[in-house]
């Protein structure tokens, strides 16, 4: 292995080492700012918009909020209040979460209905719908890649 030593004081003063310190430290703030302009923006409107809702807030205001809050809860839709765990939430809403409790306080409920559909399908029927899922799901493997 080649190996070179270099005394940087032969060849930089310490006012020429004080300057270049400065210079790399300005350029890394500005590589910073610049990284984490748009998060930096973000913060500060947050924070000024956080203000402007407190210095607004009057007596009046809570009739306001709370009207608007249930307009919004009327207006929600099912994928709004039923929202299950995605790569973005980590956490279900509290929506599907009843959802889900319900659908398995249900189960009992739900086979009895499906058993009696069932029961009060013709013989016939229930094999030519069988046929014909049989079919689909034999077309769909043949012809999917």
């Amino acid at each position: 292995m080649n190996e070179i030593t270099i005394d940087i004081d032969n060849y930089l003063t310490e006012v020429e080492k004080r300057q270049i310190a400065r210079e790399e430290f300005r350029s890394a703030c500005a590589r910073r700012t610049q990284e984490d302009f748009e998060r930096i923006l973000s913060n500060a409107a947050y924070s000024l918009v956080q203000k402007e809702v407190d210095a607004a807030f009057d007596g009046n205001m809570v009739d306001t909020v709370r009207d608007k809050a249930i307009k919004v809860i009327n207006e929600l839709n099912n994928f709004n209040v039923f929202r299950a765990p995605n790569s973005w939430d980590t956490e279900p809403s509290k929506g599907w979460t009843y959802l889900q409790e319900a659908i398995e306080s249900a189960k009992p409920a739900i086979s009895q209905r499906v058993l009696a559909i069932v029961a009060a399908l013709e013989s016939g029927e229930l094999r030519e719908r069988i046929n014909d899922l049989i079919g689909d799901v034999i077309v769909n493997k043949l012809t999917s890649q």
